[in-house]
């Protein structure tokens, strides 16, 4: 039995899937790992700067092994992170620079 040429549909992988049907290659959406990055951004919102670096940097390496797709919530929560440990250090030493200016210590 020949198959006229417009009616062909091709060959999507196995005889048993409907015409269009590409199986998921990925992993299974319980065993992906966005979790990471949205908890990465949840502590930067909430200014936990080590645990966004941490979880932000677990997201990258999760997205790079192919089990995550949140690139853009990892790197929220990795600047979201970096930028509350950046105005901790710059909040501490302007206090440092002001408590030894108020004690007449000259550096």
């Amino acid at each position: 039995m020949e198959t006229p040429a417009r009616e062909y549909l091709g060959y999507v992988g196995h005889p048993e899937l409907p015409h269009g049907y590409y199986p998921y290659l990925g992993r299974r959406p319980d065993q992906r790992k966005d979790w990471l990055a949205t908890a990465a951004v949840a502590s930067g919102s909430l200014l936990l700067f080590p645990a966004a670096i941490a979880f932000g940097h677990a997201s990258m390496r999760a997205i790079r092994r192919g089990e995550s797709a949140a690139t853009r919530r990892a790197r929220a929560g990795l600047a979201l992170g970096y930028g509350a440990a950046a105005v901790v250090q710059i909040a501490y030493f302007a206090f440092a620079a002001h408590a030894l200016a108020s004690r007449g210590v000259t550096t």
